[in-house]
């Protein structure tokens, strides 16, 4: 055997390799060994290129699966993604998210490097409310504090006094002793958090998420109808008059553990983007996840094509960088949500 094909052969092996770790993980949510076999070159050069250039990846639960599988070292909710770049050795991170949560991880750990392999990958939320926008409602309510949803850009969260997640928004606004409150932009939320705190004027702002608001009150009864056993189980960002029809509303990360905590139950239709549908097929292939999803046109922006070109050149193409100004607002905002709830 030549030299050459000695090496091919090698190659091919690696491949294989490459190819069954990925079908052992993505069989259940529908990839098919040739499937895998295609996007084993790639998937093999960034996870090669990550360790030999010390970086991490971070991916949203709502990415497509041969990135939370194929290349992530994490898979989280918002606030799981900031916990773990802050916890990371490496002072590189890529940020397989929309560009607002990979701009708060920046904001949580600004001594590090921080990528985003799409920067146009933006947010409906986000886009629904303006740093003017902010000044404007705390010249109207001067003595109210802004608290920021995590999906905002750099610029609100720069004008705000907090910054929370779906995961610790409630914890938030119950540490806060003030009577009323802004929170933005997130309409359904705040509909949501103004019926859970009755001894609260929660001000809120119309911003809602293409994925969360295609939901509606009509569709969940009819499916309830046709599968009476199903667990129900809504991400906050849907409209709350859907609520009632669920066993549960929360984060990505309260629906995850609902169902690892409810192994009597069979089936389960989660109202929120397709991606975690994806996920818990892997993770539980013992369960269904029925019903329609929605796909979030902002994260599929993130590629694995996308995530090998930044991780091959790291520069202010992709880099999350904003002005020191409102870098250190920012900073401030975030460090005053975390003492509040230390």
């Amino acid at each position: 055997m030549t030299k050459d094909n000695q090496q091919n052969n090698e190659i091919e092996n690696q491949d294989i390799v490459e190819a069954d770790r990925l079908h052992g993980l993505l069989a259940n949510v529908g990839f098919r060994y040739e499937d895998c076999l295609d996007i084993t070159p790639i998937t093999k050069e960034i996870n090669q290129l990550k360790d030999e250039y010390g970086r991490v990846i971070l991916a949203h639960h709502y990415m497509t699966p041969d990135i939370t599988f194929g290349i992530a070292d994490f898979a989280e909710d918002a606030l799981g993604l900031i916990e773990q770049a802050r916890r990371s050795k490496s002072n590189s991170i890529i940020m397989c998210t929309v560009l607002s949560l990979a701009e708060c991880v920046k904001i949580a750990c600004p001594e590090k490097t921080v990528f985003c392999p799409n920067k146009q990958a933006g947010c409906s939320v986000a886009d629904s409310i303006t740093a003017s926008d902010v000044r404007a409602l705390k010249k109207k309510y001067p003595n109210a504090p802004a608290v920021a949803y995590i999906t905002t850009t750099a610029e609100v969260k720069a004008e705000s006094d907090y910054i929370v997640t779906s995961a610790n928004v409630n914890e938030v606004i119950n540490a806060l002793p003030d009577q009323q409150i802004l929170f933005y932009p997130d309409y359904s939320m705040s509909t949501s958090l103004n019926a859970e705190f009755a001894n609260k004027d929660i001000i809120g702002w119309d911003g809602t998420c293409v994925v969360h608001d295609n939901y509606t009150a009509e569709q969940v009864v009819q499916f309830k109808k046709q599968h009476p056993d199903t667990h129900v189980l809504f991400h906050s960002e849907v409209s709350p008059e859907l609520y009632p029809h669920g066993e549960l509303h929360g984060g990505t990360k309260a629906m995850l553990n609902y169902v690892d905590d409810h192994p009597e139950v069979d089936s389960f239709f989660m109202v929120t983007e397709c991606g975690l549908s994806d996920r818990l097929r892997a993770t539980h292939p013992d369960k269904k996840f029925i019903g329609t999803c929605s796909l979030c046109p902002f994260m599929k922006m993130i590629s694995l094509e996308n995530t090998l070109e930044c991780l091959k050149n790291t520069d202010k193409k992709y880099e999350v960088t904003f002005s020191s100004d409102i870098l250190n607002r920012a900073s401030v905002a975030y460090q005053r949500t975390e003492k509040l709830l230390a």
